[in-house]
């Protein structure tokens, strides 16, 4: 009789055997067919680059062998060949049972579905096993009509359904890909590939005979070095198949299709190709095509740094300081009006930086409880760490300089750094000595993580009424200026855990900024009329000449332009002026790998606020709190028409790889401010703002200069890939007056509630109502000295000064880089307007007399209500 318990293992035998052979016969007709398949298809293996092989740990089988489950990894699979191998390069034990061996005598395993495990076998011996293994994939021979589009390289505008897209690309004829257009931000719908070199290019695209998801219109073009260049101008599309054939001389890597349809509604494509023949010869200049976009509209390639060294993942702040014996200072006992805390702090930060590792500085409160230190600026060094109490109060000197100043003639000038600044990092010493080499591995942040301590920047700051220089002031305006932290040239750097006392001080509490020679940001001769664009920097005449400027000094080279006035390079052809004019590079000297956290400010400056980035990489910003002004703003220099950072090109001080979240303000003008100007910024993301009565919550700006398109050296600058999630959130709690401080440009968003109160407040009608109406408090005619001194915040509606305003909240979001929610405008670098998708956010209006989400700058209005046509053009 059977005994199943006793004969269990030998019917397990018998079932792995029979088991056994099916699987061998089963793999010796799929091996057959694989050879025979390929013996016939031309072709050859390649490696997938963006493809790993994820190795499990190691196995034994008794008799046979170790043996590894690997996994491949890959983000995007989509573009794959159907034959796909596993390729071991090199193993430190004999690989056994391959499926083959390639060409270079390495052995290799067919991958029959990338969901499933490859088991590799090695022999027994001893030492450890180590192997490195690649993913190949079978490429066919080119075919003269092959497709080169490919979902891999495709970066289409947020309207489209992706999967849909990819589906469409690769040729599924019965698939259509919708773009939805209703309720979108925008209605620029595109589809941008990046192609291998070719000519003779034919675009394709097809849709359907129904109506619904039409496609009305479309336009093709490539991209040069110079920008994008229009192929096929907008013009009309069919039912069915639409084909346009470019010039055959056109030679291009990356091309874009766009689309247009009824307005307010959908379209939708279910075919989409382009065919060529590869071009092997250098490129051959475009004679012919429209150049509609004289700008940068590609994505995030890297971080070069100033040794030319390209790095596309360089991440944020990892701390390098390790300490096991910190250096502490303990708070004076009595805290006189001549304590100087700032020679101790320096030497102890000089030590610290010379120990293996880095060093850590701790400051405490003294035993007796006594908690104040009194600092000018400390320049702090590389490798170091300042952690701070909770309960200490670091406070600014300002004033206290003017009567017991830190270094010898400190008192003689207001600006000096002991006054304004506390901590900076990579600030040169005057722009003539500029830093050879970034201050790194640097932070400052509280003893108990999450515990903030203070920065005093109200006590020794009191208000200074005065008339700015320069800039966009105008008015009287509170000249105080306090820096609590400034990065400069520095790289790896963290700020964290802050309370900022402010007093309306005209600064950012924490800001990034290049460490420039502040010399022309362009390279111009500016001695004429108009401005002569140079090759390099502007050399003056030797010295002794009857004139140092005119006439222009020989050695400098203009740059070539053609009869048109037009940019050429050496072929002749026309180079838009953002990438023909020369720079100064210096302003490219930028923080990078930075991370700012858990930082509050009271009383901020209206035009200023919590943290602003004028230029930077790689830079995170999370927990950031104010209480007026603005928590996080995006800008580089002022935009004036002789700002320097802004001459400085699309590139050197710019700002990518953004990352901000959770940032809150009450009273203020708005949580997060970003504005270009003439900058191309890339990779910017904002995650969750709150704004209790304050002007908004999320304000996206648009370069915009006084000078138009005269100063050639200012072109508009864009966002690209510009993230909008989370909750963002505009809440009005306040009601019978207005208490959001904000600025000028806002004023044109103001509500109809708000217009409602400034005509009672003024008895007069909505129509009659003037910008001078906007203000109830104010400063008439050129003021003394005297007059200047006896001015306090209450002489004003808005405690920065005249340039700013109080109103009531207006929208959550003020979309100032497109003119309307179905029209973005002109996206050339003489207009400057981009897209911004807020698909993925979840915007929120509390309280507010009027239920709009969004407003655009085609929305701008004057007091009055009437169309505010000059300044949505500026």
């Amino acid at each position: 009789m059977f005994d199943p318990n006793h004969n269990w293992v030998s019917l397990r035998a018998l079932k792995g055997a029979q088991w056994a052979v099916t699987r061998l016969i089963f793999i010796t007709l799929v091996c057959q067919l694989s050879f025979n398949g390929y013996a016939q298809e031309e072709g050859e293996w390649v490696t997938v680059e963006s493809a790993s092989v994820e190795q499990s740990e190691r196995y034994t089988k008794r008799r046979v062998g170790y043996y590894t489950y690997n996994n491949i990894v890959i983000s995007d699979a989509t573009a794959l060949s159907d034959k796909l191998r596993i390729v071991v390069t090199d193993s430190s034990h004999a690989v056994l049972d391959a499926d083959g061996i390639n060409d270079d005598g390495l052995p290799y395993f067919d991958i029959v579905s990338l969901d499933e495990q490859t088991q590799i076998y090695f022999g027994i011996k001893r030492g450890e096993l180590n192997y490195n293994a690649v993913v190949q994939e079978f490429a066919s021979a080119d075919s003269p009509e092959e497709n080169l589009l490919s979902v891999a390289n495709m970066a289409p505008s947020a309207h489209w359904d992706n999967a849909a897209l990819a589906n469409v690309v690769q040729g599924d004829n019965h698939e259509e890909a919708v773009a939805t257009l209703e309720g979108a931000a925008n209605s620029n719908v595109y589809i941008i590939f990046d192609i291998e070199q070719s000519n003779n290019l034919v675009f394709n695209f097809s849709q359907d005979d129904t109506e619904q998801n039409r496609v009305t219109s479309w336009e093709a073009a490539h991209k040069t070095d110079s920008g994008w260049v229009v192929l096929k101008s907008w013009g009309d599309a069919n039912v069915g198949l639409n084909t346009f054939t470019a010039n055959p001389n056109v030679s291009a890597n990356k091309i874009r299709f766009r689309f247009r349809g009824p307005d307010g509604a959908n379209l939708g494509i279910n075919q989409l190709s382009l065919i060529s023949k590869k071009d092997d010869s250098a490129p051959i200049s475009d004679p012919g095509g429209e150049s509609i976009l004289d700008t940068d509209l590609s994505g995030y390639t890297g971080y070069t740094d100033e040794n030319g060294v390209t790095t596309v993942n360089v991440g944020f702040f990892e701390n390098k300081v390790f300490d096991d014996a910190p250096t502490e200072l303990f708070a004076e006992a009595v805290f006189a009006d001549t304590v100087n805390d700032t020679a101790r702090l320096k030497t102890a930060l000089n030590q610290a930086k010379r120990e293996t590792g880095g060093g850590v500085v701790i400051l405490r409160a003294n035993a007796n409880g006594q908690n104040r230190f009194s600092l000018s600026h400390i320049a702090v060094p590389s490798n170091v760490r300042i952690e701070v109490e909770p309960s200490l109060v670091l406070e600014m000197r300002g004033i206290k300089e003017d009567l017991y100043p830190t270094s010898k003639n400190d008192h003689k000038n207001k600006n000096k750094p002991n006054r304004q600044f506390l901590f900076s990092f990579g600030r040169s010493n005057g722009p003539g000595n500029l830093l050879a080499e970034r201050v790194e591995n640097v932070e400052v942040r509280s003893t108990i993580p999450g515990q903030k301590f203070t920065i005093d920047a109200t006590t020794n700051m009191p208000h200074n009424y005065g008339y700015m220089n320069g800039g966009n002031g105008n008015g009287v305006v509170n000249l105080t200026r306090a820096i609590p932290v400034g990065l400069f040239y520095v790289k790896n750097f963290a700020i964290s855990d802050i309370n900022i006392e402010d007093n309306h001080t005209e600064s950012v509490a924490v800001q990034m900024f290049a460490d420039a020679d502040y010399k022309d940001g362009a390279f111009a001769y500016r001695f004429g009329p108009t401005p002569l664009f140079l090759e390099e920097r502007y050399v003056k005449n030797p010295a002794g000449s009857p004139n140092l400027n005119k006439p222009m000094n020989p050695v400098n080279i203009p740059l070539a332009t053609n009869d048109n006035g037009d940019f050429i390079d050496e072929t002749g052809d026309v180079v838009p002026d953002m990438f023909a004019i020369q720079r100064n590079p210096t302003y490219g000297r930028t923080p990078v790998k930075g991370s700012i956290k858990n930082i509050k400010a009271s009383h901020a400056h209206t035009g200023y606020g919590v943290v602003q980035v004028y230029g930077g990489d790689w830079i995170e910003i999370d927990n950031i709190e104010a209480f007026n002004g603005i928590g996080v703003r995006l800008e580089a220099g002022n935009g004036t028409d002789n700002d320097n950072f802004n001459r400085s090109g699309p590139y050197f001080s710019s700002m990518n790889k953004i990352n901000i979240t959770n940032v809150k303000v009450t009273n203020g003008f708005t949580g997060v401010w970003l504005k270009p100007h003439s900058k191309i910024m890339k990779d910017i993301s904002v995650e969750n703002i709150e704004a209790i009565d304050s002007g908004t919550a999320l304000l996206v700006g648009k370069g915009s200069f006084n000078c138009k398109t005269r100063c050639r050296d200012l072109t508009r600058g864009r966002i690209n890939n510009l993230v909008i999630k989370g909750d963002i959130t505009l809440r009005q709690t306040v009601f019978d007056a207005p208490v959001a401080e904000v600025g000028n440009n806002i004023t044109y968003l103001i509500t109809d509630a708000n217009r409602r109160y400034l005509a009672n407040l003024n008895d007069k009608n909505i129509d009659q109502l003037t910008r001078n109406d906007l203000q109830q408090k104010k400063i008439i005619g050129q003021q003394t000295p005297e007059q200047l001194a006896a001015l306090t915040p209450e002489s004003f509606d808005n405690p920065s000064g005249t340039r700013w305003y109080k109103i009531f909240p207006t929208a959550p979001v003020l979309a100032l880089s497109m003119l309307s929610a179905t029209e973005v405008g002109n996206e050339s670098a003489k207009f400057g307007f981009y897209p911004v998708d807020f698909s993925k956010a979840n915007i929120v209006s509390d309280g507010l007399p009027e239920d709009t989400l969004i407003l655009y700058r085609g929305d701008m209005r004057n007091p009055n209500g009437s169309t505010a046509t000059d300044f949505i053009n500026k």
